[in-house]
């Protein structure tokens, strides 16, 4: 393959979808985890100290 604008077109892949847990688009697919919440990887919700962490997105509840 050569570099430059032809390989431009084959970087268009998405690694972040939907989490199921806290709605954000932050599920990484090819490693099954949510960066955002941490589902996937941990039961508990991902919370630092340093972090005000509200849950925002499609699912609220």
């Amino acid at each position: 393959m050569t570099k430059g604008t032809p390989s431009a077109g084959k970087k268009k892949k998405q690694s972040h979808g939907i989490c199921r847990r806290c709605g954000r688009k932050a599920f990484n697919r090819s490693k099954g985890y949510c960066a955002a919440c941490g589902f996937g990887r941990t039961k508990k919700l991902k919370n630092e100290n340093w972090k005000n962490k509200k849950v925002t997105g499609k699912r609220k509840d």
